[in-house]
């Protein structure tokens, strides 16, 4: 899972072109990205075969979340991570 973390945190945080848009109004906080893995990934016991999926924050305030993990089109939710604690 650590990798795994790793991995969506240098994704998340990698610099954007262009440049990423100002925060969002408290109503608009984006709670979903999406993710391509070109190789199998193993995550909570869930391989993810190559292919794009959609993770989700069920609640984007909470400072500790659920991650939910869908198809591309979000019409099959395929894992639910509960939240890690110790970051």
């Amino acid at each position: 899972m650590g990798l795994l973390v790793q991995r969506l945190t240098d994704l998340w945080e990698r610099p954007s072109t262009p440049p990423t848009p100002p925060c969002p109004e408290q109503d608009e906080i984006p709670n979903r990205m999406g993710v391509t893995f070109r190789e199998p990934m193993k995550i909570s016991g869930t391989v993810l075969m190559p292919g794009r999926y959609v993770f989700r924050l069920l609640d984007p305030r909470a400072e500790h979340n659920h991650v939910e993990i869908f198809n591309d089109d979000q019409t099959k939710l395929i894992a639910r991570i509960p939240p890690v604690s110790g970051y």
